[in-house]
């Protein structure tokens, strides 16, 4: 009975989420491959620890891809603005990951301009800027994203920034589906 409404949920899931990628013309063999390995994980831990990885690595390739920060010596393109208008700051150096509260950077980065953390919060940041000229990272718009998290799970992963991974994953297990929850506590038995 449990793997049956287990396996419906996860097919509902897949044909959703091929409608979408299909009706936005996205699909590929690629993307169907990463939706059944996703589907085929059992476990609600992994498999969410799973999603998260691949959300990372799309937002690492889309930055690395588009640029939209633009950086030139460790100064991002809305930070030159500010410079080349006279507009003073504590800091120029390293955009987003410079706290203006704090003084300083955020405590995950690190002196070569990375991150020592996979934080999907930061990751998905776009500041006015960016956003004027229009890039803004939604999770309602990523394919992986659209079906295998809710509501709740979205909105708490975006405003988790600074965070470590381990965190947010506990984050997105407590605001799971109530259904999950209960089909992770009979299939268990």
């Amino acid at each position: 009975m449990i793997d049956k409404l287990i396996k419906k949920r996860n097919n509902y899931i897949y044909k959703k989420t091929i409608k979408y990628l299909n009706k936005n013309k996205k699909n590929t063999k690629e993307k169907e491959k990463l939706l059944k390995k996703i589907i085929n994980i059992n476990n609600t831990k992994k498999r969410y620890d799973y999603i998260y990885e691949a959300l990372c690595r799309y937002l690492d390739n889309e930055f690395k891809e588009k640029n939209p920060c633009d950086f030139r010596c460790n100064i991002c393109k809305k930070s030159r603005y500010l410079k080349e208008n006279n507009i003073k700051r504590n800091s120029y150096l390293n955009g987003c990951c410079y706290s203006y509260t704090e003084k300083s950077n955020c405590k995950y980065f690190k002196s070569n301009g990375t991150c020592s953390t996979k934080c999907l919060g930061c990751k998905l940041f776009i500041c006015d800027y960016l956003k004027k000229e229009g890039y803004n990272y939604k999770l309602n718009n990523i394919y992986l994203s659209k079906y295998f998290l809710n509501y709740r799970q979205k909105k708490y992963i975006e405003y988790a920034v600074k965070k470590p991974k381990e965190e947010i994953i506990k984050g997105i297990l407590k605001r799971r589906p109530i259904i999950t929850k209960l089909l992770d506590i009979f299939s268990s038995n």
